[in-house]
């Protein structure tokens, strides 16, 4: 997994490349904390680029929203390809994670 970040004001949207699996978990983390104590509102995980998500993506998108969560800041996945948004759905985090095909306003935590 190839994860490059970019920032728009407080939101972090993190650029994904490739299988959101097992091995997405260190890259993913690394690029969190490289802005660590930069504010942050909201991360954006921009998944056009991700070509499937297995159980474990799916395990490791769930801690990631409760971990942010506590910090005060919202996830949200955009532009899922319709297979991953597929899954998102049928597991029903997208009820919890909110989806979009573009990119959000700063949404509350609360």
């Amino acid at each position: 997994m190839l994860v490059m970040t970019r920032w728009d004001k407080q939101i972090r949207v993190l650029l994904l490349s490739g299988r959101f699996d097992k091995t997405a978990r260190v890259p993913v983390e690394t690029a969190l904390d490289e802005g660590e104590g930069r504010p942050c509102t909201q991360v954006v995980l921009d998944f056009s680029k991700v070509s499937s998500m297995d159980s474990a993506g799916l395990g490791k998108l769930l801690l990631l929203y409760h971990s942010l969560r506590k910090k005060g800041a919202a996830l949200t996945v955009m532009n899922p390809r319709p297979s991953v948004e597929e899954l998102l759905h049928l597991v029903n985090l997208a009820t919890v994670i909110p989806i979009v095909q573009h990119k959000p306003e700063v949404r509350s935590v609360a």
